[in-house]
């Protein structure tokens, strides 16, 4: 769950999947809304849409081309957690099937370089604690046979993949906190004999490692506690640092060029505000600038490197896409890719094989979830791979605008907003922050977790908009700074305030019908709307959303502990009087007087980011101040529902509870199934 994450953005940054580079091949949206053309209105109130319908059970995601291009794997649902399905290349859809079938949820896979395996992560119940399988195909059978080992087995650890060396595909990379509860590791795992061989021990505290063709890490960035970063480079044998940043600033490392000696980074240090691409010589220390927003408007989203490490395009996300390329061949070859595309979509390159000359395109919109192309760069044609049925036809969608408001001292905020189809007066509306907060919202129906929630809420005849506030990565370094240390009577939460009063002003919230709903940091911002405003909304959700950022803070597993400056810039160190007095004073469960609204909390009973302690203590405060209080608690879920069932249960809580205090339509023709297991999840609240 992307855009809900409260975890240091180093940390997850350090974790992340390899980059990819997306496009847009039409026109932004407008940004404002003082053109009201652009809001199509219609005679008749669309139909009501199933719950079920957001949430395709055959929708498929992460397709994945097998080395020699023979086979293609996906995520679909299988019995209702995301697991691996199976497919020849050519075939029809119907022709898939399922290679694993884990009730717990599959975390990521990749394919090996040789041969035919697969690497995939799964955690148990959603604690966190990933685990690395192989999987292997025997495909000398018609429909190939898979064989799955666990490569590691150990559940209190945590396990991450990080590469499978060229030099070396016998062996993975990955981090762990096997030898040290406090820290990330780095190991080499051998994939025939499951061997674990530690090969770094990362007392520098890096938050993300680089390593050379023989899987030797070469580069690291440490994350330290004055909310600093050092890039480190082994040289002669020895780590030293070339880059040390300043308070808050960032640096990432996105490429090694091994054979020149130069790291490619992006990085908003040395005056910079917005992160750019530059370019290190690790032999002189010069640094050069490849790249920067020609707009002045975001930071360096995605870099597109070609297999040497050299980088092939540079894109940036405002409100929508907007790709560069940096390379003649290239450029040629994404005007022939934009140019087959007449559409509003964003286009995302998943994959590009050199050798071959075979790309694999994603192409999403803000009312499809995409289709999966195929571009052969030596004939200059797109042709489809695998297209998925839509659940629901995107015509019966709502446009999702990127827009901009004016905060209360003038800063400008980019935001979501998605209107009832031919409705777009006196609404009913809902304020959906995103987590993180280190993080932001995008414009697709696919890039975050509760878009296709904003399009049922829309459905449902509400207004909803979603800020990408201040502390909302993308933005510049000050921007992100500016939320330090105003979380909740700050300006994040004004920000939020502001766009309700924005859409309220226009016309287009009725301000006795204002609810607000996020996840995680959202949660909390949730939460902070119900003490801090507790005028201004009439309905307000909590899921997996921290009441106390004292309790936040302590209760952050060990091996995040190196990686918390960022926290402790932004929310405040307990072990600091000052700062522990000004936590109290911003957090939700000291305030549970002032709160007006009914309040539905949503927690999942493993979560080791935000602990169910947070949901408990304050449900139980409102159960004795006698205040309307809900609680939806899944006994085997994390930060954040991925079990279908668990998830469906939630959504149509929410919608019930939202159509009752806020007068939204209501399907009330669920599944007695579904109905069944939304009340195994509701807690009594007076037994708490």
């Amino acid at each position: 769950m992307k855009t809900h994450k409260i975890l240091p953005s180093v940390l997850s940054t350090a974790l992340a999947a390899s980059l990819f580079i997306t496009g847009c091949s039409q026109t932004p949206s407008p940004t404002n809304l003082s053109d009201r053309a652009t809001i199509q209105d219609q005679s008749q109130q669309v139909q009501l849409l199933p719950v079920e319908a957001f949430f395709n059970e055959q929708g498929i995601s992460g397709l994945k081309s097998s080395s020699d291009g023979k086979w293609l794997a996906f995520f679909k649902e299988y019995q209702g957690a995301k697991n691996i399905y199976l497919m020849a290349t050519g075939t029809d859809l119907d022709e898939a099937f399922p290679i694993t079938t884990s009730k717990d949820p599959i975390y990521s896979f990749r394919w090996s370089h040789q041969g035919n395996e697969i690497f995939f992560l799964k955690d148990t119940g959603g604690n966190e604690n990933t685990q690395i399988y192989k999987l292997s195909l025997d495909t000398s059978q018609i429909k190939p046979v898979p064989n799955i080992t666990a490569l590691t087995s150990n559940t209190d650890i945590r396990y991450d993949l990080l590469k499978q060396p060229k030099d070396k595909p016998n062996t993975l990379v990955v981090m762990s906190n096997q030898d040290n509860p406090q820290q990330m590791d780095l190991f080499r795992l051998n994939i025939d004999s499951a061997k674990i061989t530690n090969i770094f021990s990362n007392t520098y505290g890096f938050s993300s490692i680089e390593t050379n063709q023989q899987g030797v890490p070469v580069l690291g960035t440490s994350s330290n506690p004055d909310n600093t970063s050092d890039l480190y480079a082994k040289i002669s044998g020895k780590w030293t640092s070339l880059i040390k940043t300043q308070f808050g600033e960032d640096i990432d490392i996105l490429s090694f060029d091994e054979d020149n000696n130069l790291a490619y980074l992006r990085a908003n240090i040395q005056g910079r505000d917005k992160l750019q691409l530059l370019r290190l010589n690790m032999t002189t220390g010069k640094i050069v600038t490849l790249h920067q927003d020609p707009q002045d408007e975001s930071d360096v989203y995605d870099v597109l490197f070609n297999d040497e490490g050299a980088p092939l395009a540079v894109s940036y996300y405002g409100g929508r896409l907007r790709t560069y390329p940096l390379d003649e061949t290239f450029a040629d070859n994404w005007q022939k890719i934009n140019d087959h595309f007449t559409q509003d979509v964003e286009i995302t390159i998943t994959d590009r094989n050199e050798k071959t000359g075979l790309w694999q395109l994603h192409i999403a919109s803000d009312v499809d979830m995409g289709s999966d192309y195929r571009f052969d760069a030596n004939t200059g044609l797109v042709s489809l791979l695998l297209e998925q049925e839509a659940s629901i036809s995107p015509e019966l969608l709502s446009k999702r605008q990127s827009i901009t408001y004016q905060a209360r001292d003038g800063v400008t905020i980019q935001a979501y907003l998605t209107l009832p189809k031919g409705q777009t007066q006196n609404l009913p509306t809902v304020i959906l922050p995103h987590g993180g907060p280190w993080s932001r919202d995008y414009w697709t129906l696919s890039s975050g977790y509760f878009n296709p929630i904003a399009q049922l809420l829309a459905n449902r005849g509400y207004a909803v908009l979603q800020p990408n506030f201040r502390a909302s990565t993308g933005f510049g370094k000050r921007f992100l700074n500016a939320g330090n240390k105003n979380w909740g009577t700050g300006s994040m939460q004004d920000d939020l305030t502001d766009g309700a009063h924005y859409l309220i002003k226009e016309g287009i919230a009725d301000k006795q019908r204002l609810g607000i709903m996020g996840a995680s940091y959202g949660g909390y911002a949730a939460l902070a709307g119900a003490t801090f405003t507790p005028d201004l909304y009439q309905a307000v959700i909590s899921y997996v959303g921290p009441s106390s950022l004292i309790t936040l803070l302590e209760s952050f597993p060990p091996h995040f502990r190196p990686y918390l400056g960022q926290f402790y810039s932004a929310v405040g160190d307990p072990e600091i009087d000052t700062d522990r007095v000004d936590m109290k004073a911003r957090s939700p469960i000291n305030f549970v007087d002032n709160i007006r609204a009914p309040l539905m909390l949503v927690q999942g009973a493993n979560d080791p980011r935000v602990t169910q302690i947070e949901s408990d203590n304050i449900a139980r405060v409102m159960y004795n101040r006698k205040l309307p209080v809900e609680y939806i608690l899944a006994k085997d879920e994390g930060h954040g529902f991925r079990k279908r069932d668990n998830k469906l249960a939630y959504i149509v809580a929410m919608e019930q509870f939202f159509g009752k205090h806020l007068g939204g339509r209501v399907d009330n023709a669920v599944t007695p199934a579904l109905t069944a297991h939304l009340d195994t999840l509701k807690v009594d609240v007076s037994r708490l």
